[in-house]
């Protein structure tokens, strides 16, 4: 017996008015997720900014987000830009000048020319050039390029396998005639150098008195001066042990073995915070016109930058140009670029000087990269 055949299903008919109806809500809505999103994003930026400042290596979650690149923020900020600009061009207009605002206040901006130092011999006698560079890891590279441009009267390094005595005797650091190496701090000079003295931190939670800075006395014209060689310890390995996570713990929660296992892993950044806070009571009760200069292992977003620039200013806030990264000076992530997105090779000063001038050296393959200040003597009152 055959089966009735069924009734015909009447097509639908979608007029033009509907289409278009189903096109301008999809429209609104589309620009609506896009707003948010990019709203979220530069709320979440700025947010991040502000806690990397004051918190810092005080807070273990951030610790770690402060040494990652900046591309790893701004990647995904670009591709909802593109989107909200493509919905809704006036909020991503406003929005993205708010958040380039903000990586230029958190940065610097990225491009500038530095200006031409002038020879020694055209320097005013009340100016003074000083270059920083931690010199392990150099790869080989020679400093002597920058240092001939650049023409310092002072030289400091850091993680320094050669003596002074060597810088003296090559005929490449010929204009140099003083110098002083304490275990592995080393300043060489054009004027009279007294002997260093390691300042040693031995706090609760380090098991061995640590040297993490030097001071040397320069006499410079006739008029004696502190220079404070600092380089506290590298985050390195704590950082490539929390890669895979661990950082999370900064995230307060109320479990009993999350919060015991954020202190531990806490140990070594309040080290380093408890030994930035011994640097700035040496710097405080200092008698002398003080230079403080090295590699900090601490980024300028920081908490301990933060706490040192409280009493001492930065001569690259002041006049450097671009943002000055120094490290890694060599590097394939794509994220930067190649070249280095971390500024923690700085030249701190006390107020008795002014900063006429900043550079941070480029190209060079380096893990560090040098950074000089032409510094100029304020007169006093």
């Amino acid at each position: 017996m055959d089966s009735p055949q069924s009734a015909p299903v009447p097509a639908t008919d979608i007029t033009p008015e509907l289409r278009m109806h189903v096109l301008r809500w999809l429209w609104r809505w589309c620009g609506r997720l896009a707003f948010a999103m990019m709203l979220l994003w530069t709320v979440a930026f700025g947010l991040q900014a502000v806690c990397l400042r004051w918190l810092g290596e005080g807070n273990l979650c951030m610790a770690f987000l402060m040494f990652l690149p900046p591309g790893l923020w701004l990647l995904p900020g670009a591709m909802i830009w593109c989107f909200t600009l493509l919905f809704r061009w006036r909020a991503a207009l406003v929005l993205g000048m708010m958040s380039l605002l903000i990586f230029v206040l958190q940065f610097g901006w990225p491009a500038g020319s530095d200006p031409v130092p002038l020879a020694r011999e055209q320097r005013p006698a009340d100016t003074l050039v000083l270059l920083t560079n931690n010199r392990g890891q150099g790869g080989g590279h020679s400093l002597r390029p920058f240092k001939d441009y650049i023409q310092p009267d002072i030289m400091v390094f850091q993680e320094s396998s050669t003596p002074a005595a060597t810088y003296l005797a090559d005929p490449g650091y010929g204009e140099f005639t003083h110098g002083e190496t304490v275990s592995d701090f080393t300043l060489i000079s054009r004027f009279p150098v007294s002997a260093g003295r390691l300042l040693l931190w031995s706090g609760k939670r380090t098991v061995r008195p640590f040297a993490y800075a030097a001071r040397f006395e320069v006499d410079w014209n006739g008029r004696r001066i502190a220079v404070y060689v600092v380089h506290l310890r590298s985050p390195r390995e704590v950082l490539l042990g929390l890669r895979w996570g661990g950082f999370v713990r900064g995230i307060p929660l109320p479990f009993k073995e999350w919060r015991e296992r954020a202190a531990q892993e806490m140990v070594f950044w309040q080290d380093q915070l408890d030994m930035a806070a011994d640097l700035e009571r040496q710097v405080a009760a200092e008698s002398l016109p003080c230079i403080v200069a090295g590699d900090f292992n601490a980024p300028h977003t920081g908490a301990i930058h933060r706490r040192l620039t409280n009493r001492l200013q930065d001569a690259h806030e002041v006049s450097g140009h671009g943002c000055g990264f120094t490290f890694p000076g060599e590097t394939h992530n794509p994220l930067s670029l190649g070249g280095p997105w971390l500024r923690i090779d700085q030249i701190l000063l006390d107020s008795r000087w002014k900063v006429e001038a900043c550079w941070t050296e480029e190209l060079r393959k380096s893990q560090h990269r040098a950074v000089a200040a032409l510094l100029r003597w304020k007169p006093e009152p």
